[in-house]
């Protein structure tokens, strides 16, 4: 029977779609990658759980850019390295340079050093979270705080909006901040409408 060996596994994380994912892991020799493009809050991310599924030899690494690319809570994070390093499969954070191994071969201190780690990245996301309430509330009082831009999905609002900017006169740039949408937004909606009439 043929002795399978180590292998390193990438594991990558985005919040979202537009986010890039070729700079966490750039220069690491990996075998196998696992990338989600979605909210570390969520328990819905299926790469994640493929990777945790998967049959990897014993001795392979699992690698992740930072402890917050691959949990959101300090016990999510205290579980996920726990039950990796229980099969003999270490995790390596290349962003706070420390690699957790299993049971067998780990470091006495690196249960308290996972915890310690985790526990302040936890804190600075809570800071980070803090500040940009600040800084809404100062934009709100300052009258410059509009939010996200709002998804369109209502066909009649839509109809609206063309409507609008297709009259004489119509100042695209104005609807668009009107409707709380970017020019680009109201470009493909009229790109949209045109099509439909010409494959009328």
């Amino acid at each position: 029977m043929q002795t399978q060996h180590p292998i390193r596994i990438g594991y990558i994380r985005v919040s979202t779609a537009e986010q890039n994912t070729d700079r966490q892991l750039d220069g690491e020799q990996l075998t196998v990658t696992f990338t989600d493009k979605a909210s570390g809050k969520t328990a819905d991310r299926p790469q994640l759980q493929a990777m945790l599924a998967g049959n990897w030899p014993e001795g392979s690494t699992v690698v992740v850019h930072s402890m917050d690319r691959l949990a959101r809570s300090l016990s999510d994070l205290l579980r996920i390295v726990e039950q990796l390093t229980a099969r003999g499969i270490a995790v390596q954070f290349v962003k706070e340079g420390k690699t957790f191994k299993g049971s067998e071969t780990a470091d006495p201190m690196d249960k308290l050093m996972l915890s310690l780690l985790g526990a302040f990245a936890e804190y600075e996301r809570t800071l980070i979270r803090e500040r940009q309430r600040e800084g809404i509330a100062k934009a709100k009082e300052r009258g410059v705080y509009r939010g996200r831009p709002r998804r369109v999905d209502d066909a009649e609002r839509i109809a609206q909006i063309v409507a609008e900017a297709t009259a004489v006169g119509a100042n695209k740039s104005r609807i668009a901040a009107k409707h709380s949408i970017s020019r680009d937004t109201l470009y493909k909606y009229l790109k949209s409408v045109e099509e439909q009439k010409n494959k009328i």
